[in-house]
């Protein structure tokens, strides 16, 4: 075989030149950070984000909170002087946020107005700029002040939904951002729409139930009945999310706007003395409204209300015995509890309704001779207090009531049902006038009508109509 010339003549021949090893060079590009989803003034190439000074403050067990119990007592002080911060790198914003162009001062004015306007109960906090928001309907809210710095300085204010109905949380949203941008007059709105974020979905509904054809008075009555047997079944259920549901039906039946002034009254009876039917003199039934019907389903209705108002569970003692040491289901009792209010202050606001009474209402011709009629608005609360202290192991209603009321300043929305409650009462009857007098109820009447003028506008409605209802009785007893 030939041979390599490599193996001949490797010693003749010279080294090859070896190349100088590859150094890897470093580039560095400078990239531009952008615009927090376009809000002018937010890019800053100094901005550092300071973890500490952002959460620290958030989580902290005592933090700088201005309450409204804390507040009651200074009427000149200010319900929130925050100081906003800068908004962090790479924090997104909501889309329910506003970018304002106004003073700190302004728009604080305006968002707190606003609050209290909608009825809404707010926790704001100085130091990190924020407030919790919680609205009658359970929608629970957290509100954010950021400041901007660059070619356009301003607030934006984020609003983001923590718990309840989406829906519910848009409206609300809305009207604080468009109050808050000075763009809606909240006082204007409020005059014209009333205090209720759905007035202008409820009058719609208003019109709808005015053009549908009228129906026999028999069918919609057990209609009603119906509808009330599926609450009941909801409500006497074990898990909580469907006994929410039933009080949240019962919500609606009890409400002649929604539903028509016959399922409304119907509700309210079943409501307030656990049965449906129209009762006379002699306790028994009318014949001619008499409906076929077995009335413990509306007995159990009643006794689940009355125990969720007083004691705040439904049935036996031992269906929420851990309800200290589980915070969900404690949410979940609080929540219950106020819906049982709103039954009961719909059913009261509906018995005492003279005009729905006397629409309702049969001709005198219709009673029989020698009966008479106790489905009034009087007989039917007087009633309801002796039945209540009787099925409420001697816990007297109306003492419950009161005690509810004198919370305002920590749970205004439970506050107001309860002065709603205690209103309707005492325009019906006057041995509860007589009593929440006995009870000391003016003056508690009289401290949630400072919070309610403060913070709460369905709060000071509701506790003037109860301190007219006094007023008017001491004059006419002097």
């Amino acid at each position: 075989m030939p041979t390599s010339n490599n193996n001949t003549q490797g010693e003749d021949r010279k080294p090859a030149a070896r190349s100088s090893p590859s150094v890897p060079e470093w580039r560095s590009v400078a990239i531009q950070r952008p615009n927090s989803l376009g809000v002018p003034g937010l890019r800053s190439t100094t901005e550092v984000i300071d973890k500490s000074s952002y959460f620290a403050t958030a989580v902290s067990k005592t933090p700088q909170m201005t309450t409204v119990a804390g507040q009651a007592k200074t009427k000149d002080a200010p319900l929130w002087a925050p100081t906003p911060r800068p908004v962090p790198a790479f924090y997104p914003l909501e889309r329910s946020s506003r970018f304002v162009e106004h003073d700190l001062a302004d728009v604080v004015v305006r968002v707190s107005e606003a609050n209290r306007l909608l009825s809404i109960h707010a926790v704001y906090c100085n130091e990190t700029a924020t407030a919790t928001l919680l609205t009658h309907e359970n929608v629970e809210m957290h509100l954010s002040l950021w400041k901007t710095s660059g070619k356009q300085e301003g607030i934006v204010i984020e609003i983001q939904r923590r718990k309840g109905d989406s829906i519910a949380f848009h409206r609300y949203s809305r009207c604080i951002l468009d109050a808050a941008a000075g763009e809606l007059d909240i006082h204007d709105h409020v005059e014209k729409n009333g205090d209720d974020i759905d007035a202008v979905f409820s009058r719609k509904v208003q019109r709808l139930l005015t053009l549908e054809t009228p129906k026999d008075s028999r069918s919609e009555a057990e209609n009603a009945v119906i509808a009330i047997e599926i609450a009941h079944g909801l409500i006497m259920k074990d898990r909580i999310d469907a006994r929410q549901l039933g009080l949240e039906s019962l919500c609606l039946l009890t409400d002649p706007k929604k539903t028509g002034p016959t399922t409304a009254l119907i509700a309210s009876r079943v409501v307030l003395l656990g049965s449906a039917q129209v009762i006379d003199s002699d306790n028994t039934s009318a014949p001619e409204e008499a409906l076929l019907c077995d009335e413990t389903p509306f007995q159990e209705i009643r006794q689940a209300l009355l125990s969720l108002i007083q004691f705040r569970r439904i049935g036996d003692a031992d269906d929420f015995a851990d309800e200290e040491e589980a915070s969900e289901e404690s949410e979940y009792i609080t929540v219950l509890h106020n819906l049982a209010l709103a039954v009961l202050a719909n059913a009261l606001d509906v018995i005492a309704d003279e005009e729905l009474e006397a629409t309702l209402a049969p001709a005198p011709e219709e009673v029989p001779i020698g009966r008479a009629r106790l489905d009034t608005s009087e007989s039917i609360s007087e009633r309801f207090l002796e039945d209540s202290l009787e099925c409420s192991e001697n816990h007297e209603i109306m003492k419950t009531l009161i005690s509810e009321l004198g919370k305002a300043g920590m749970k205004p929305h439970n506050a107001c049902l309860s002065a709603k409650c205690i209103g309707s009462l005492c325009r019906a009857s006057q041995k509860a006038r007589k009593r929440a007098k006995e009870l000391g109820a003016k003056n508690v009447v009289q401290t949630a009508l400072d919070v309610g003028t403060r913070t709460h506008l369905k709060l000071e409605r509701e506790c003037s109509k109860v301190m007219s209802s006094l007023t008017e009785n001491t004059t006419n007893s002097d």
